[in-house]
């Protein structure tokens, strides 16, 4: 009896893992965008420093912007020209389910 509660037991774990391994592929995307909102984009990349105590000067105001109207437009590149290989070459249409 002792030998069938184990395996049940080691069976409940598999299927356990084996559920977070399929919640993780199927819901990944979704579940790092909840993150970031919750916790918010990259936190530890701003205010891990130390602070200083003084406080930032306020940005300045450029002397004179360009006009943006008389800049071209950038037009879009070329795509480039594939790659002859063995090695096989997947779109991201190949992974939407």
């Amino acid at each position: 009896m002792k030998t069938l509660n184990a395996i049940a037991k080691v069976l409940a774990v598999l299927a356990a893992v084996a559920g977070a391994v399929y919640l993780i592929a199927a819901y990944g995307d979704k579940i790092v965008a909840w993150a970031k909102r919750v916790i918010g984009c990259c936190p530890w990349d701003e205010g891990m420093e130390e602070e200083s105590a003084e406080e930032p000067a306020a940005p300045e105001a450029p002397a004179e912007e360009p006009a943006a109207a008389e800049e071209p437009a950038e037009e879009p590149a070329a795509p480039e020209a594939p790659v002859e290989s063995d090695e096989p070459v997947a779109d991201e249409g190949d992974f939407e389910g």
